[in-house]
């Protein structure tokens, strides 16, 4: 009987054991000197005590800390003050088995940054368009994040489209709060003091080209260029019927054209009359 119990208990901990993992091998985090940047790990199966080998460059703080003093989870967050690549060790211990996980906790410059889109036209009173910085080091990786950091995001004036003096005037950025989609915590802290984070909605005035810029408001990057995107805005119109038509020659068929604001049709622009030919 007590064999039997020893090696539940013995297949139960080997079953933890095999199964248990962080969320990330490896993060790269961003030098900040006015703000911190944090990174949460998280393990799947255990309780661990954690810990970092050099918390002057990333430390590491349990959360949501039980009885043993031992959490499944932990925030990370960048220390260092050089300017210049440091890498901390990560290991998070459980308590039970013994196991040890590892994270390696990168500290790094960035020198380039980009702003990541889904599409690059946008139609008049429709979804808004969520607009996401991307950050590189020299070497070209990708930061893991850059919760908390501050950008100002400005609509401005494009020289390519001299010829349409209110193209600058076609966009606008719209807060979260104004909008019903819900972005990470950090953003809605950001927005409630009036500042502006990696990650922004944009909106359509009228229809037109524009074209935005983005800029770290951090004074170790004032030599990081700003990162620009043009966007496209359109009537958001339909054509109705909507789905394929095959025709005979010598055959027509008349389209609808109708226009849709905020998801609902509002009116009827025109009707297209198609002939087929052979």
């Amino acid at each position: 009987m007590v064999n039997a119990r020893a090696l539940a208990i013995l297949t139960f901990i080997c079953s933890l054991t095999d199964a248990a993992k962080l969320n990330i091998p490896k993060v790269l985090l961003p030098l900040a000197r006015s703000t911190k940047v944090n990174f949460t790990l998280e393990a799947t199966e255990g309780c661990y005590r954690w810990s970092s080998n050099r918390p002057e460059v990333a430390s590491i703080e349990a959360v949501d800390v039980d009885e043993c003093q031992c959490s499944h989870k932990a925030v990370l967050q960048a220390r260092s003050t050089q300017p210049s690549r440091l890498t901390s060790i990560i290991l998070a211990e459980d308590i039970l088995t013994g196991q040890v996980l590892r994270c390696d906790a990168i500290v790094d410059v960035i020198s380039e940054i980009q702003i990541e889109s889904t599409t690059r036209e946008l139609h008049l009173e429709d979804s808004p368009l969520e607009l996401k910085i991307h950050a590189l080091d020299s070497e070209g990786n990708t930061f893991s994040t850059l919760a908390s950091l501050l950008f100002e995001w400005t609509v401005v004036k494009d020289a390519e489209m001299a010829g349409f003096p209110d193209s600058y005037n076609t966009l606008r950025v719209l807060r979260f709060a104004e909008s019903a989609y819900t972005p990470p915590a950090y953003i809605s802290e950001m927005e409630r003091v009036g500042h502006q984070g990696d990650i922004i909605l944009v909106s359509g005035i009228k229809t037109g080209h524009a074209k935005l810029k983005a800029k770290i408001q951090e004074a170790i990057y004032k030599d990081v260029g700003a990162a620009e995107v043009r966007l496209l805005i359109l009537e958001n119109i339909l054509l109705s019927p909507a789905y394929d038509v095959y025709l005979l020659a010598g055959t027509s068929i008349q389209y609808k054209v109708q226009k849709i604001r905020q998801g609902k049709i509002t009116g009827e622009l025109a009707f297209i009359q198609i002939l087929a030919f052979i």
